[in-house]
């Protein structure tokens, strides 16, 4: 390790967003703790995922990047001159932390940018190639991964190398208050769900990733068979606009099962997390987190390559079907075939094998 950084007070950690790539940086966030345990560390992320964030017991401090409230101002002409004062206010306080070093784990443009003007002095980042955006002119220590592709945490990992740090996975370990588990301990004993195992779906995505959900009729089925043949108790958890998915899903069944109740932070979801014994979904943020907190895990995957996304934690498997179009990077598709062509039957012998590890 270099002499610059054999005592450093304070990190910014810079990953925005999505909820999927925060679980995936976690574990390099984790060794960054282990081999750092007294200095301070903050963390730069997006308004609608600081909930995640500050679920994580070894930061110190979350800074919230309101895009969110800023892309509001936008719309209305008249906020212009209020965005520009938060705005100036925002960067007067995160110049004003004196970050000792800033490592840039999204690396793109934004991310970048936003490192840069907090004014840390040494900005760690991955080299040109490794990031988009032209990022790599905003950082003045750049580390190049091993291999060109690889997963997104060993990539995350890879970037502690320019600290000296011989990083290896650690799982994400998320501090619950009391009155988010109690919240979720009753919906359990309301519905009486702690009678049996516990089998959780998530059928949604963001709407940005609306592509790559598995079809409903498919859900049912896996559903109804995970009661019959399986006796587990199941339970459909929902975010924002996928109350309605839920209820799609639940016309289809012939079996009862239940919709889980509104969980309005991360935090409370990973309470209702911990009480399963399985879990289904599909490439989202919800599946790695489930992953993560050593849930058993079956991923339904489509366009995404899991060699670079899949959940990495050893008590996952990924069901997705080799097609000639796919893996892909594209942002929408007209057929979305490999994600169709993964059936029930697929996902139920998946859920018997991993029963059986």
């Amino acid at each position: 390790m270099e002499k610059q950084f054999d005592n450093p007070k304070n990190f910014l950690i810079v990953r925005l967003g999505a909820m999927g790539d925060i679980v995936h940086v976690i574990p390099a966030v984790e060794n960054l703790r282990m081999a750092f345990p007294a200095a301070s560390i903050a963390w730069l992320v997006e308004d609608k995922n600081k909930d995640l964030v500050e679920g994580l017991s070894g930061i110190d401090e979350v800074i919230v990047f309101p895009r969110k409230q800023w892309q509001g101002y936008l719309k209305y002409p008249p906020k212009y001159f209020k965005l520009i004062r938060e705005v100036g206010i925002f960067l007067r306080k995160l110049r004003g932390k004196g970050y000792t070093i800033a490592l840039d784990f999204q690396g793109n443009f934004k991310s970048g940018l936003l490192t840069y003007l907090s004014n840390t002095r040494t900005r760690i980042g991955f080299s040109k190639g490794y990031c988009r955006e032209f990022n790599f002119i905003f950082s003045n220590l750049q580390i190049t991964p091993h291999q060109d592709k690889m997963h997104r945490i060993d990539k995350y990992l890879s970037l502690l190398r320019a600290l000296g740090i011989k990083a290896h996975y650690q799982r994400p370990v998320f501090v619950i208050p009391d009155i988010d588990r109690l919240y979720i301990d009753e919906f359990i004993r309301t519905n009486h769900l702690d009678q049996k195992s516990l089998a959780i779906i998530h059928p949604g995505t963001s709407l940005f990733g609306k592509y790559k959900r598995w079809p409903p009729k498919y859900y049912a089925h896996l559903a109804d068979r995970l009661i019959r043949e399986l006796d587990y108790s199941v339970v459909f958890t929902w975010g924002a606009s996928e109350y309605k998915l839920v209820e799609e899903i639940l016309s289809f069944m012939h079996y009862q099962a239940s919709i889980s109740c509104k969980t309005s932070s991360i935090k409370q979801l990973i309470a209702l997390m911990q009480r399963a014994n399985l879990f289904i979904g599909g490439d989202t943020g919800p599946t790695h987190i489930a992953s993560g907190i050593g849930i058993p895990t079956i991923a339904i995957f489509g366009p995404k390559d899991p060699v670079v996304y899949a959940p990495y934690d050893k008590n996952s498997i990924v069901v997705k079907k080799d097609i000639p179009c796919s893996p892909c990077e594209k942002r929408s598709c007209d057929h979305v075939t490999c994600i169709t062509s993964v059936v029930p039957e697929d996902v139920f012998h998946a859920i018997c094998k991993l029963n059986e590890i």
